[in-house]
């Protein structure tokens, strides 16, 4: 299947659908061409699609994420985006799973547009969980040098993680 498949986008547009958006300004130099425009928002479309689709199917609840889209046009890379997947809700089991959720999101979209590792350049994740998160001061320095064997569960507070358990 095909991205404009995807979207019901045909080859030749028909009359173009009403919109609350203005209509965009004639071209000029150094702006984007519309049938790049057309492109780009299709691509912003599918990944949009794509990460609510990897997100239903995994379990997580669609509130639990958002992402955002930034264009890029540089020497080094080319013109492309970067994908900014935000975690509005702070929950354990998708910090442990992010990894294995981004890579199920790139399956997808390179399952729908192969040659996007051409246009995308990259992914990062926002953490935006408010005050949902209870750990809301880093643990003490100690912290990090334990073993996972050694670490508690839950990550421990400034006074627990001074004196750690001996065994």
């Amino acid at each position: 299947m095909k991205i404009n498949q995807l979207f019901g986008v045909k080859s030749q547009p028909t009359r173009p659908a009403a919109s609350t958006t203005p209509p965009s300004p004639p071209e000029s130099e150094g702006s984007v061409p519309s049938e790049e425009a057309s492109v780009i928002a299709v691509r912003q479309q599918l990944i949009q699609v794509l990460l609510r689709d990897t997100a239903r199917r995994s379990g997580i609840p669609p509130q639990w994420l958002d992402c955002q889209m930034l264009l890029t046009s540089g020497r080094s890379q080319g013109e492309g985006m970067y994908v900014r997947i935000i975690m509005k809700h702070w929950d354990q089991r998708l910090l442990t799973y992010a990894a294995a959720f981004q890579k199920a999101l790139l399956a997808d979209i390179m399952r729908f547009e192969p040659h996007a590792t051409q246009w995308l350049h990259g992914i990062s994740w926002q953490l935006d969980g408010g005050d949902s998160c209870p750990h809301q001061e880093l643990p003490h320095p100690s912290f990090w040098m334990q073993s996972n064997a050694q670490r508690p569960a839950a990550a421990a507070t400034p006074a627990q993680a001074q004196s750690p358990a001996h065994h």
